[in-house]
C-alpha cells in the first residue's frame, strides 16, 4: 500500500537589522524550524523559503515589499496548498504592527487553510482553533500588543536621539556620511575638502554658466577620462544635474525625517542647516545656475508619465547597460532606444533602435509568450524540447516520404513506411501534449494570471503604455534588445528562462 505524502511545511524567518545577520538569529530560527518539522512528521520545503533578513515588521515592510508578502500572495493564488504549515519562531516575526492588523493577518493565513506554528510557545493556530478557543485569540492579541509597544518605544528613542543630534549639528557632524568631495577628519569634529574633486565641480559650474548643457558636460568629462565619484564607471547627465542642484556645494545640509507608509520608506526634508559643510561654490554662482536650470525646463509640458513600453527593462546586448529613450530631431521627432553608456560617450556602439517597432512587436506578439512560459522543473523543460525536436524531425521525414510517393507512385512499401511514421509521430505528439499540460499545471498561477492580464491589455486600442510597462516589470527582470537578430529577449523573474519575439529583420553582418 502506497503511503500518503507528508504535509508540506514552509518556514518564515525574519529579523529587523542587518547586524543580526552576524549573530545567531538566522541559524537559530533555521534549526528550530527543521527540528519541529522532523519531530511532527512534516516535509519542510527547502526550495521555497521565505526570509526577510534585516526587514522591519513594525510598519509592514515585510508584507508590502518583503517575502512575507510573497507568501501571502502564494496562498491567495493557491500556489501553496491548503493543509500546509507555516513555521515561525514567534508571532512577532510575522508582524509588529497594531494588534488589530497583526491578528487580522494571522486570521487571513489560517482562513486559507494554513496551520501557523509558533516555536517559542509550541502553539498551533488554525481557523478552527481561533474560532473555538478564545484563549488562542487572546494570546495572539497579547503577543501583538507587546511587540507593537516594544517597537513604538524603540522608534521614540531613536527619534529623540536623532533630534538631539540635529540640534548639535552646527557644532559637530551628525554622521560620517558626507558628499563625495568631502571627507570626515579623523578626529570627527569637521569635514575636509578633497581638492581634486572640488575642482571638478567648480569646472562643471563654470561650464554651465558658459551655456554648456549637462549632457555635453558629461561627454566632455568622459572624453578627458576625468575620474568618476563613487562606484560609477562614466559620467552621466543625471549626476551632473544632481551636482548642480545640491545645496551642499554652498555648505548647506538638509536633514530628512524618514517615515514608513504602506510598507514604503519615504524621506521628508526638514529645516536646512547652513554652514554645516565647508562651501566649495559661491552662493551667488549656485543661485545663478539654479535660475538657469529652472528656466531650461519651463514650457516643455512633460507629464512625467512612462513613455516607453520597456522603461526600466530595456538593456543593451553588447554591454548589458540600460537603454534609454531619445528623440531624433526636436519636439515630435522619431523615438529611439539607445545604450546609456554609448549616449554618454562611453565604450559602446551608439545604435538607435526604433521604439515604435519595439512597441508594436510587444503589443501585437506578446501572446506568443504563452507558448514559452518558464517551467518550474528544468528536467521537464528539457524533455519537452526533446519531444518537440523529435516531432519536427518526424514531420520532415513524413514530408520527404510523401514527395517520394508522389514521384515514384503509390508503392506498398512506401505507404507502409508512411503509416508507420505517422503512428510514431502521433505517439510522440500525445506524450508531448501530456507533458505540456504537466508543465502548465506546474507554473505559478500568479505568473499565468499576470500574463493573461498583460495579453488583455495589449489587445486594447489605444494601449495603456504605463500600465503595460508596470505589468511587464512584474514578469521580467530585463528585456535585451538584440538589434543584430531583430529580437526582444524577455528574461523571466525567478527563473533563468529567456523567451524571444521578433521586432524587426536581422542585420547583415
Amino acid at each position: 500500500m502506497k503511503s500518503s505524502p507528508l504535509p508540506r511545511a514552509y518556514s518564515y524567518i525574519r529579523f529587523s537589522t542587518p547586524d543580526q545577520m552576524k549573530g545567531d538569529s538566522l541559524r537559530r530560527q533555521i534549526e528550530a524550524a527543521e527540528s519541529y518539522a522532523r519531530t511532527h512528521g512534516l516535509h519542510l520545503d527547502d526550495q521555497l523559503t521565505f526570509q526577510d533578513l534585516g526587514v522591519s515588521a513594525f510598519r509592514g515592510a515585510n508584507v508590502e515589499t518583503g517575502r512575507l508578502g510573497d507568501f501571502l500572495q502564494a496562498i491567495r493564488f493557491k500556489d501553496i496548498a491548503p493543509g500546509s504549515y507555516l513555521i515561525v519562531e514567534s508571532l512577532d516575526r510575522l508582524s509588529r504592527r497594531t494588534p488589530r492588523k497583526a491578528v487580522r493577518m494571522l486570521e487571513e493565513i489560517c482562513e486559507a487553510g494554513i496551520t501557523v506554528v509558533t516555536l517559542d510557545d509550541g502553539r498551533e493556530y488554525t481557523e478552527e482553533i481561533i474560532d473555538k478557543d478564545p484563549t488562542a485569540l487572546l494570546v495572539a492579541l497579547l503577543v501583538a500588543a507587546r511587540a507593537n509597544e516594544e517597537s513604538l518605544k524603540k522608534a521614540r528613542r531613536l527619534s529623540a536621539a536623532w533630534e538631539q543630534k540635529r540640534k548639535e549639528a552646527k557644532d559637530k557632524p551628525l554622521t560620517s556620511v558626507c558628499p563625495a568631495w568631502l571627507n570626515l577628519h579623523p578626529d570627527r569634529t569637521h569635514f575636509e575638502i578633497v581638492d581634486e574633486r572640488a575642482e571638478i565641480i567648480r569646472r562643471i559650474y563654470e561650464d554651465t554658466l558658459q551655456g554648456m548643457g549637462q549632457h555635453s558636460i558629461a561627454q566632455e568629462l568622459n572624453k578627458k577620462n576625468v575620474p568618476v565619484f563613487g562606484r560609477g564607471k562614466i559620467w552621466h547627465r543625471s549626476y551632473v544635474s544632481k551636482l548642480l542642484a545640491n545645496p551642499a556645494v554652498i555648505g548647506t545640509y538638509i536633514p530628512h525625517s524618514t517615515q514608513i507608509s504602506d510598507g514604503k520608506r519615504r524621506r521628508f526634508p526638514l529645516e536646512p542647516i547652513p554652514n554645516y559643510y565647508p562651501a566649495i561654490i559661491e552662493k551667488d554662482v549656485f543661485e545663478r545656475v539654479s535660475v538657469m536650470a529652472s528656466g531650461r525646463g519651463a514650457g516643455k509640458g512633460r507629464s512625467g508619465r512612462v513613455s516607453s513600453i520597456l522603461a526600466g527593462l530595456a538593456t543593451c546586448p553588447s554591454c548589458k547597460s540600460t537603454m534609454t529613450r531619445v528623440n531624433k530631431g526636436r519636439k515630435g521627432g522619431q523615438p529611439y532606444l539607445v545604450c546609456t553608456i554609448a549616449k554618454a560617450g562611453g565604450p559602446c556602439s551608439y545604435k538607435q533602435v526604433s521604439l515604435d517597432n519595439i512597441q508594436d512587436a510587444v503589443i501585437d506578439d506578446v501572446e506568443f509568450l504563452n507558448f514559452d512560459l518558464p517551467p518550474v522543473d528544468a528536467q521537464l523543460n528539457e524533455h519537452w524540447h526533446k519531444l518537440l525536436n523529435h516531432i519536427q524531425s518526424k514531420d520532415v521525414e513524413i514530408d520527404n516520404l510523401i514527395r517520394a510517393i508522389e514521384t515514384t507512385g503509390h508503392s506498398k512499401s512506401l505507404l507502409a513506411r508512411l503509416a508507420e511514421l505517422e503512428g510514431v509521430r502521433n505517439d510522440i505528439s500525445e506524450e508531448f501534449d501530456i507533458l505540456t499540460s504537466r508543465i502548465g499545471n506546474a507554473l505559478s498561477n500568479r505568473i499565468k494570471d499576470t500574463l493573461a492580464e498583460l495579453i488583455g491589455m495589449c489587445g486594447n486600442r489605444p494601449s495603456n503604455i504605463p500600465h503595460i510597462n508596470a505589468t511587464l516589470r512584474q514578469l521580467f527582470t530585463r528585456v535585451e534588445i538584440d538589434y543584430l537578430r531583430g529580437e526582444l529577449n524577455f528574461c523571466w523573474r525567478h527563473s533563468d528562462h529567456v523567451s524571444s519575439i521578433m521586432y524587426g529583420l536581422p542585420e547583415l553582418e
